[in-house]
């Protein structure tokens, strides 16, 4: 018996769920996939929750497809279902809460350390050009050097700027695809270093996920 299903939007072949799939099936919980642009659902009032994953477009664009989007993201905000937005997903997310995505001075690649309101440190993958500007009234918890917004929840929505989703068979897959542009060429290479990050990114994932999706178990 599943114990709740999950929309997903999904924007590049080289960019799927990563370690949310292996939570997902811990739980038992369903995830529903959408591949934007060609497939996106007319509604999302069936399911109990959203993830949004990155994709490499950006915002500025706004092709009919990501319109369309952000609209069912208003909706999953409407109707205060929980919400996990990711990178790209984030910046559509933020643009929904009154916010902005700007450009960066120069990207953020690699593996990089953010930091949270109480001084904790975790080193992420990132991969990204535009940043979020947001409101005064949504909390920022936390970010980086270079991005002051890495990490943002408004009542009950999280936006992430990095990928804690990326264990080492989604990076596989981003250098498989993106070959020399991919900026974890060197990162693959076992390590014990390596393995703590991934080890910490994975425990802080599924700290959100169980947070944020706070699904019924069956009776």
């Amino acid at each position: 018996m599943s114990h709740g299903t999950l929309a997903v939007f999904q924007h590049h072949p080289a960019e799927g769920v990563g370690r949310i799939g292996l939570w997902a099936q811990h739980h038992n919980i369903k995830l529903v996939c959408f591949y934007a642009p060609d497939d996106l659902p007319k509604s999302l009032v069936d399911y109990d929750g959203l993830i949004v994953l990155g994709g490499p477009m950006n915002v500025a664009d706004n092709p009919a497809w990501m319109q369309t989007e952000v609209k069912l993201i208003q909706q999953a905000l409407t109707l205060r279902r929980p919400i996990l937005a990711i990178c790209l997903g984030a910046q559509l997310l933020a643009t929904q809460l009154g916010g902005q995505v700007i450009e960066m001075p120069a990207p953020e690649l690699g593996w990089q350390d953010i930091r949270f309101n109480d001084a904790s440190v975790l080193t992420v993958p990132q991969w990204h050009e535009q940043a979020i500007a947001l409101p005064q009234h949504i909390a920022i918890l936390a970010a980086s050097a270079q991005c002051p917004v890495q990490m943002y929840r408004h009542q009950q929505a999280i936006g992430l700027q990095f990928h804690p989703e990326w264990d080492n068979k989604q990076i596989a897959k981003l250098l498989e695809y993106f070959a020399d542009e991919c900026p974890f060429s060197n990162d693959l290479q076992p390590n014990t270093l390596h393995n703590e990050q991934q080890t910490q990114l994975e425990q802080f994932l599924f700290t959100i996920l169980e947070q944020q999706f706070k699904l019924d178990e069956p009776c």
